[in-house]
């Protein structure tokens, strides 16, 4: 049963799914429970003393130990695998009408198995193949990275013709990407009034308005903006209508609409235009150094804030595939700079004055990150694909990250990393 009070149900739907821009009949239920359990929870929130990387420097001494390397800065070519013997290799079946591809539908026979990765250098790190480990077995190949970029970045393109990809993976959506907004604040915590609690904006669970009709029933009216197109996708944004896909242009008219109209109201829905609006977008805004009770003895008298905010058109490509995926396009290189970098950044920095008037005219240095790939939408598809587990169809390759979890966070990545290991 709803509540009546539609600023209950707002507040209910924004803490549900305040991390993605998704409407609440798009986001999974379960994902939903769990983050507003975790948002309304008593015990609060935990952050390490001396910042995530306080973690990471932790666990890279644990490895060490374990007679383990760790290597950073380095990007990934594709993964190594095992090559099957003549044998083993079985004839595709033939798809009939209405079926999968045989690029993406479950693949019968062995599979061959993971022994490495190789790095765009050419260097190429392999795992042990057991010969000399005793009872400790073969090795195995964790990918953290995702469901997505695991299988259509990383695993060989003849491989996946071959052998297919993960049960499921056509039927998810990847997030839109995300950028950050790294700002250097002068003063301490306490001088600029700021506090280690997240701020949000949730264009997805504005205030619902409810109509009553004559007789006393109350309807209930949808919570947010019109920011995704039904898909689960959370893709949305103002869309371009033409013309020839007005409302008005057909209003009066009986039979059948023209062609020119049609397609053009198809493509105008395929491709909805997004882009960072001034106090309406989605927008998070963190002050790390306000969590961290070691920062003013390490740091002295200044502070981090870091704004988080979706990509938009100038800088991702949606692809309305299966999986809908989207392209990164390439805005580092000054011959592409259009000036849409600053203009965002301008956008955001108004935001932020306006909502903590008292940083105005205490910023030291701005910059501009991104887009980072940030995992798969929090829709229904994701926990239900068979694929999305730690254990995938080719031996010796594992899956870990946020991915396999409700969480799209840091702590979310430690719990899918435990899942793998156990796994493992």
């Amino acid at each position: 049963c709803l509540p009546l009070n539609p600023h209950l149900r707002s507040l209910m739907a924004a803490l549900g799914s305040a991390n993605e821009n998704l409407s609440p009949q798009s986001t999974c239920m379960a994902a939903h429970i769990s983050h507003l359990c975790a948002m309304t929870s008593p015990e609060g929130m935990a952050y390490p003393i001396g910042g995530p990387r306080a973690l990471c420097h932790a666990l890279t001494g644990v490895i060490e130990q374990c007679d383990g390397k760790v290597v950073a800065g380095v990007s990934l070519q594709e993964l190594l695998f095992d090559k099957l013997p003549e044998g083993g290799k079985k004839k595709k079946p033939k798809q009939k009408e209405g079926e999968a591809d045989a690029a993406t539908a479950e693949h019968t026979g062995p599979k061959p198995r993971c022994r490495g990765i190789r790095l765009q250098n050419g260097c190429e790190i392999k795992v042990t193949d057991g010969s000399d480990n005793g009872d400790i077995g073969e090795g195995a190949v964790i990918s953290m990275l995702g469901l997505l970029p695991t299988f259509l970045h990383l695993l060989p393109p003849d491989l996946r013709l071959a052998h297919g990809v993960s049960p499921g993976l056509p039927a998810v959506s990847e997030r839109r990407p995300l950028m950050k907004m790294l700002v250097g604040l002068r003063g301490t915590a306490d001088e600029l009034d700021i506090t280690g609690a997240d701020w949000y904006r949730c264009p997805n669970a504005t205030l619902p308005i409810d109509e009553m009709d004559l007789t006393g029933q109350v309807k209930f009216g949808n919570i947010g903006v019109g920011d995704d197109d039904g898909d689960g996708s959370g893709e949305g944004g103002d869309r371009v209508i033409t013309d020839d896909a007005a409302p008005a242009s057909s209003a009066g008219r009986r039979g059948k609409q023209s062609k020119s109209s049609t397609a053009s109201s198809t493509e105008t829905k395929k491709h909805p235009r997004s882009k960072f609006t001034s106090g309406q977008s989605w927008m998070k805004v963190s002050f790390p150094s306000a969590k961290d009770p070691s920062w003013s003895d390490r740091y002295g008298p200044i502070s981090t804030c870091v704004i988080t905010i979706e990509a938009d058109d100038d800088f991702v490509r949606m692809f309305d595939t299966k999986p809908k995926m989207y392209s990164i396009l390439n805005k580092s290189d000054k011959t592409h700079d259009d000036g849409s970098a600053q203009r965002l950044m301008d956008r955001v920095m108004k935001d932020l004055v306006e909502n903590f008037p008292q940083l105005g005219n205490k910023v030291e240095c701005i910059q501009l990150c991104g887009p980072f790939r940030s995992g798969l939408s929090q829709n229904a598809p994701r926990f239900a694909i068979k694929g999305n587990r730690p254990v995938t169809t080719y031996p010796g390759l594992y899956l870990g990250g946020s991915d396999l979890t409700v969480s799209d966070s840091f702590s979310g990545a430690i719990v899918g990393a435990w899942l793998a290991a156990n796994a493992v």
